[in-house]
């Protein structure tokens, strides 16, 4: 079972407030075969109490335990040719993209978070 692995740890657009949520957006891989599964990966301590409580598309993800400190969510079924990714948070300090958006990398306490394409 062949693995490849998209990090989504950078490129993330912070709450304007407090309470807000964070918002990575990203396309659907492309070359996927059809028999290709796409699974969200999160690794590392406290990511678990993070990303419970993220959102795909406006869905809430069904994790499952995948090992110590990981967690995963087959989204093979939710990703459509454009996705938006949401998790609430609290805010650190933005900081500006070349496109003058502000963006970040997620605080490192919410682990390494990936999207696996998974070719049987």
């Amino acid at each position: 079972m062949a693995r490849h692995a998209i990090h989504l740890g950078a490129a993330w657009e912070p709450p304007a407030a407090a309470g807000g949520s964070w918002v990575r957006k990203f396309g659907r891989p492309t070359g996927l075969e059809k028999s290709d599964r796409l699974v969200l990966v999160c690794e590392g301590p406290g990511s678990a109490t993070v990303w419970r409580t993220a959102l795909l598309n406006d869905r809430p993800l069904e994790w499952r335990d995948a090992g110590p400190e990981t967690l995963e969510c087959d989204v093979t079924g939710i990703v459509a040719e454009r996705n938006v990714l949401a998790v609430s948070a609290e805010a650190s300090a933005p900081a500006s993209g070349p496109d003058g958006v502000a963006r970040a990398a997620i605080p490192s306490a919410w682990g390494r978070l990936s999207l696996v394409v998974v070719s049987d």
